[in-house]
């Protein structure tokens, strides 16, 4: 991702940015996902 000031400078193209931000939230919910199945699994073991 581009730094703030770099933005400022030079602009950004709304594709190339729309891309990246699809790419993170795609990583987030994955991130996402195994830390629900870790947390089933502590669960269970609690139980």
């Amino acid at each position: 991702m581009p730094s703030a000031s770099d933005v400022e400078k030079e602009g950004i193209s709304l594709g190339e940015m729309n891309v990246k931000l699809l790419k993170k939230i795609e990583e987030l919910t994955l991130y996402i996902i195994e830390q629900d199945k870790r947390i089933q699994k502590l669960e269970q073991r609690t139980d």
